[in-house]
Formats: C-alpha cells, sequence, structure tokens
C-alpha cells in the first residue's frame, strides 16, 4: 500500500508483549503486459534477452507474460479501489497462547467523510480462531467517486487465552493513498434555432471535451446522457458498429449530443436555469479494468 501510519491499543496494562496477529494490506490490481528487449542473434546473450528460455526471436516490445505491479500504483476517479486484508497468526506452533474470535473492519476516510467498507472473500465468516502460521483473508472494494487524499483504515480485534486468562487486544492501521481524476471533462451547452414546423419548442447542443489524465491509453465504451424531464436526446458521436475510439495519455476527444423539447411539454426549470442532462461516461484500462464517471446536471439560461 501507500504510506503507513500505525494505531494501537490493548485493554492490557502497559508495557504489554507484542501483538501476536500482523496485518497485510496489499493491493489487487490488474496485472500488464511484461515488456521484452530481445536482442538479434543467437548467441549467448541473445538467448539471455528472451523474456523466457522458450521464447521466440521477436522485435516486438511486448511479451506474453503478465506482471504484477512493482508498487502501489495510481488510484483514480471512476475506477474501482480493491485490496485484500491479511491478519497472521505470528506465533510458533510451540506457543501456549491460543489465538481467538479474529475480526477485522474497514472504512475509509475520503474528503468528504467516512465511509464504512463490507469485507467479503473466502473466509466470510467473523470472529475465527487462526492456529499458529494461519491467515484470515477478506476482500474490500469501494468504487472511487472523489478525488484528493483518501485514509483506508482496518481494525483488527482479537482474543489471547493463556492458563485460562483471556485477553482482548486491538490494533489499527491507517494506509494513506491520493485519487486522481482519469478524465478531464469540460462541457459546453448552446442554443439552437427551433424547427420550422415546431417553433415552440426548445433545442439545444451538449458538447463535451474528454481528456485521458491517466499515464496509458484508455478504450472509451460509451458516452451516453440521461435527459431531464421533457427532453429527447440525439448521440452526434459513433455508432456501436464502428471501433471504439482510443486516447492516448493527454489526448483530448469531442463528443456532443443534440436536446430536443418535447413538443407540449414544460421544461424544469431551477435558480434561473433550465435543467438539461447529465452526461455519463465509460472507459476500460488496456488491461480491461473498468471505470466510469457521470457529470452533474448541466443546463442552460432559461427564458
Amino acid at each position: 500500500m501507500a504510506q503507513t501510519r500505525t494505531r494501537a491499543g490493548s485493554v492490557a496494562a502497559s508495557g504489554a508483549s507484542p501483538h501476536s496477529i500482523s496485518l497485510k494490506v496489499l493491493r489487487l490490481s490488474h496485472p500488464s503486459l511484461s515488456p521484452a528487449h530481445t536482442l538479434p542473434g543467437t548467441d549467448s546473450i541473445a538467448k539471455a534477452s528472451l523474456p523466457y528460455p522458450t521464447a521466440p526471436t521477436d522485435p516486438f516490445p511486448l511479451s506474453p507474460l503478465l506482471a504484477l505491479p512493482p508498487a502501489f500504483g495510481a488510484a483514480y476517479v471512476g475506477t474501482v479501489f480493491s485490496c485484500t486484508l491479511c491478519a497472521n497468526n505470528e506465533l510458533p506452533s510451540s506457543s501456549p497462547i491460543v489465538v481467538r474470535d479474529v475480526q477485522l473492519s474497514a472504512e475509509l476516510q475520503v474528503p468528504s467523510g467516512s465511509i464504512a467498507l463490507g469485507l467479503e472473500g473466502p473466509d466470510a465468516v467473523d470472529g475465527r480462531d487462526i492456529q499458529p502460521a494461519q491467515t484470515l483473508q477478506k476482500v474490500v472494494r469501494h468504487e472511487l467517486r472523489e478525488d484528493g487524499p483518501h485514509v483506508l483504515a482496518v481494525t483488527v480485534t482479537y482474543q489471547e487465552t493463556r492458563d485460562d486468562a483471556t485477553n482482548k487486544r486491538t490494533f489499527r492501521k491507517l494506509y494513506q493513498f491520493v485519487a486522481q481524476p482519469a478524465l478531464g471533462v469540460r462541457t459546453k451547452v448552446g442554443d439552437l434555432a427551433a424547427k420550422k414546423d415546431t417553433p415552440d419548442t426548445r433545442r439545444f447542443v451538449l458538447e463535451a471535451q474528454l481528456e485521458n489524465l491517466t499515464e496509458t491509453p484508455v478504450v472509451l465504451e460509451k458516452v451516453t446522457v440521461s435527459t431531464a424531464q421533457g427532453l429527447t436526446s440525439k448521440s452526434l458521436n459513433w455508432n456501436d458498429a464502428d471501433d471504439k475510439p482510443i486516447l492516448s495519455p493527454q489526448d483530448v476527444m469531442q463528443v456532443a449530443f443534440t436536446l430536443q423539447q418535447i413538443q407540449g411539454e414544460q421544461l424544469d426549470e431551477k435558480n434561473g436555469r433550465t435543467v438539461l442532462a447529465q452526461l455519463h461516461v465509460d472507459w476500460r484500462s488496456p488491461m480491461g479494468e473498468k471505470g466510469s464517471l457521470t457529470t452533474g446536471w448541466l443546463g442552460s439560461r432559461a427564458r
């Protein structure tokens, strides 16, 4: 994980022994294709440059091998943040201490407040007894919706039993990371002239510039709008049958929609503005990780 802080406590008196349980938190990320730097030739140096011993001599810069991220990596708004929590019993098998009722809990502190996270995974039963060298594992998942600093707070609670004496112990670790915007969205709404056959209905054009702010290319899966009351929309972008656009880092793409008032229906007006639509964008990373974002309600000046 990123930066780590620890807060530990116990009902035992000051100077208590070290904790019997250790906590490891590992981020779950999609792998990437391992780069290949194959040298031409058949000598020993060229063979040593192969990504694996039986690999063909191929100048293509990527190998079919998958590589895990070497570090925490970047966390982006609109993607799902996932990590596994591992509570490990560090006692030797000869220890007279018995560890019981191990419980994990997690919350995510975001700029707007704190969110309790649900735990899932193979060890779904809470309050498990863990033998020496055994592990209790849980998985947390949360869709990041705010940029800025985040803190994952994990609390471990368990009981130590020795010679019929039971001691309840607990400690808490904090893991800090920053969520960054994945796509920059700039929108503009303009009025269009009414059609001759429906002069009393309003028409609008909604334009948006989408900029890839990540360090890798992204594939735009879908860009849609949800219209407010009394409006219909028409996309001016690619069709489902077309190849999906790919945005390299810092690339910008413009999308547009026309909005038209339904004849005989009233538009929703608030604070001197006509509420029109929300923009939805779905994308994927090169290895298939999904991302999505939704803007607030966009509007135009009311008449």
